[in-house]
């Protein structure tokens, strides 16, 4: 495979950019906002919805509710009501007089409050309704969490590996990668993710790892497989941002065939490697995580590799984390080797078990994992990130079953099941979690997925 100089920024397409200012600037002052009241109306939510902003009202004395579509002024759209400066409409059946007042009335407040301010239809579509560039905007995960891909090449060809489908957003990475970190705001992400491919076959990786730590993520994350980092003085590059970044490196096995198969990679003098740079990695005083993605061939070892990263590692390793193998890229082409959930279920606990014995943190990720309710006992050990409820998924293929899911009290804190996996294997092994109470995990990292203007400046 040829090295491409690409980089993958994992951002959210269509979405629009300003959805907080149109709140704070037009519908606020506007007295449109959540939980206004207005001519016997009360507005109960609003949101983006393509161009328009979406307001959901219901009248008090009828309990009739209604959908409220508002744009700025556009001929090309059609409306109820077309004031100077906006399109007013409305969605469903049952029109009628108070509807009528209604529409005139929100046509009147948005009217009124986008003439003290000075903006005419065009700058209001500008300013808050215009689809911006990807040089104008970064659309980051919840958590503020910045996913960068340098680098869509790889040295080894895992049997797990989800990178090879679903990949978007695609820009030169030397240049294209460093102009986004230099226009970011200072302090306005959590978390910053080196990924690929493999990151550190990019040459330029730890100039891009100090451009994140100079505009001031709060945690730069190095995902790799660590044979690079083996070379005599590779680790020393990234020492002068030792106190904010960790390391992950990708380990599946304890021993070199096994390790061979699973990266699918005839040379196993890469698994000695690996070894020597987690080594120096812990020496030098990096946080060092290792993960397994386990897949059938090596499902019967994970509690003996849990011990071996114990023996050989102890509390200098920050965390040992076992993945369920994701249901697509290479994985999903070589279903044969995808485990039920609950074939993994006793070799997860072992280790587990071995974590609460020695205070290593022995975890599974929640972005790839055997869903909470399958091990019950053991919620403790999933690295939690993300508040998914009110039947929210992680992304658009998964899914919560509602005859399954339905009135399950773990919502919470449950990305949802792939649908290939159920695809596959069905629904037979979860279940609603109803005689237990919401472990009350607080989830410091979470917040709502958000935009943030880029400054063209750098």
């Amino acid at each position: 495979m040829q090295a491409r100089d690409v980089t993958v920024l994992e951002r959210r397409p269509g979405s629009i950019a300003r959805p907080d200012k149109v709140a704070a600037d037009l519908l606020g002052p506007a007295g449109l906002g959540p939980g206004a009241h207005f001519d016997g109306w009360d507005i109960t939510a609003w949101a983006h919805e393509g161009d328009h902003a979406r307001i959901e009202m219901r009248h008090a004395a009828g309990l009739v509710e209604r959908t409220i579509l508002v744009r700025p002024h556009d001929a090309a759209f059609s409306a109820f009501l077309r004031t100077e400066r906006w399109n007013v409409s409305y969605r469903g059946d049952g029109f009628d007089g108070d509807l009528a007042r209604a529409l005139q009335a929100i046509g009147d407040r948005l009217e009124r409050v986008a003439l003290d301010l000075g903006f005419d239809a065009a700058d209001l579509q500008r300013r808050y309704y215009e689809r911006p560039t990807k040089d104008e905007v970064l659309e980051v995960s919840p958590g503020r969490k910045l996913y960068v891909r340098v680098t869509e090449h790889c040295d080894e060809a895992c049997l797990f590996c989800n990178a090879t489908e679903g990949v978007s957003n695609v820009m030169p990475a030397r240049s294209g990668v460093a102009d986004v970190l230099r226009g970011m705001p200072v302090g306005s992400l959590a978390q910053i993710i080196f990924s690929g491919g493999e990151p550190t076959l990019v040459k330029g990786l730890p100039e891009l790892v100090g451009l994140a730590y100079d505009r001031g993520a709060r945690d730069i994350i190095l995902q790799t497989n660590g044979v690079a980092l083996a070379a005599p003085g590779a680790l020393e590059a990234y020492l002068p941002y030792r106190d904010r970044l960790g390391i992950g490196f990708s380990l599946h096995a304890m021993e070199p065939g096994l390790s061979a198969a699973m990266i699918d990679h005839a040379d196993i003098d890469r698994f000695p490697a690996k070894l020597r740079a987690i080594d120096k990695a812990i020496a030098l005083g990096f946080r060092v995580k290792v993960t397994c993605v386990v897949m059938r061939p090596n499902l019967a070892q994970v509690p003996a590799f849990a011990q071996w990263c114990w023996d050989r590692w102890g509390l200098g390793l920050h965390r040992l984390q076992f993945s369920y193998a994701m249901p697509r890229g290479n994985a999903w082409l070589n279903q044969h080797l995808i485990a039920r959930f609950s074939e993994c279920t006793v070799a997860f606990a072992a280790a587990f078990e071995l974590g609460r014995r020695t205070g290593l943190r022995i975890e599974t990720s929640q972005s790839a994992c055997i869903p909470p309710c399958v091990m019950p006992d053991y919620v403790d050990h999933y690295d939690l990130y993300g508040d998914y409820s009110g039947g929210k998924v992680t992304d658009p293929e998964r899914v919560k079953p509602p005859d399954v899911c339905g009135g399950c009290k773990w919502d919470r804190i449950c990305t949802g099941v792939w649908q290939r996996y159920l695809d596959v294997f069905g629904a037979g092994e979860l279940h609603a979690i109803t005689d237990r109470p919401d472990p009350g995990t607080v989830i410091d990292d979470y917040h709502e997925a958000e935009v943030l203007a880029l400054d063209s400046c750098g």
